[in-house]
């Protein structure tokens, strides 16, 4: 079990490592995306500049961004913070987010076994059921063919997407606080088999596309 939390306040960033941590602590990564403040500039519609800090153990509070992660000036622009805790669903003890090139994934959520050996086959006979789901997605595959629970965020290089099936939750709120567990100002859930934008001018989430899940355990149909 992992946990994925994100806000722009780094005390609300916190706040969720804190009510996440215990989903997972083996490890933990901090991201930081930065985007142009002003909408109409071009730097305003992608991240231009992201930088990634990821240890063992758990995650550790107040002084994890101090001598690492560059300060912004806020009125030119955005900076928001992107963490992931993590329990090895697999042998694999690899650390998210998985990295292929520039593009990233972060995973909440457990792959069938049968699902991790086809993939083994055709991806190459990784462990790591994360690495696995990033290539599947890298080499054109599509969500609804994956059997497991996923609750995902993607960093493609210039964006940052979020998307999950039916059996993994993720939680936002109006200043696009997410979480993997609930908080008390989190509103909505993200809907299943949406893949999502993340608006960080606007603070909203952006459908994208849809996608199904290949089957949930816990749908039985509907009563009549």
């Amino acid at each position: 079990m992992c946990a994925i939390f994100g806000s722009f306040d780094k005390e609300k960033f916190e706040e969720l490592a804190t009510a996440n941590q215990y989903r997972g602590d083996y490890s933990w990564s901090v991201t930081q995306f930065v985007t142009g403040a002003f909408k109409h500039y071009k730097d305003g519609e992608t991240v231009f500049s992201s930088r990634m800090r990821k240890s063992l153990g758990e995650f550790p509070r107040i002084t994890w961004d101090r001598d690492y992660f560059k300060e912004y000036d806020s009125t030119l622009y955005k900076t928001y913070w992107l963490g992931h805790v993590q329990a090895p669903t697999t042998q694999s003890k690899d650390m998210h987010p998985s990295c292929i090139r520039q593009d990233m994934l972060w995973h909440n959520g457990i792959i069938k076994e049968y699902q991790i050996k086809e993939w083994q086959d055709g991806y190459g006979g990784l462990s790591w059921d994360t690495e696995l789901l990033h290539r599947h997605i890298l080499l054109g595959g599509y969500l609804d063919d994956v059997d497991g629970t996923f609750s995902c965020a993607r960093y493609d290089g210039e964006q940052v997407t979020l998307f999950r099936n039916e059996i993994s939750p993720l939680f936002y709120d109006g200043d696009l606080n997410i979480s993997s567990v609930q908080f008390n100002e989190s509103w909505w859930e993200t809907e299943a088999g949406v893949n999502y934008k993340m608006d960080f001018h606007n603070k909203v989430l952006e459908p994208l596309n849809r996608f199904e899940t290949k089957e949930n355990p816990y749908w039985f149909g509907e009563i009549e």
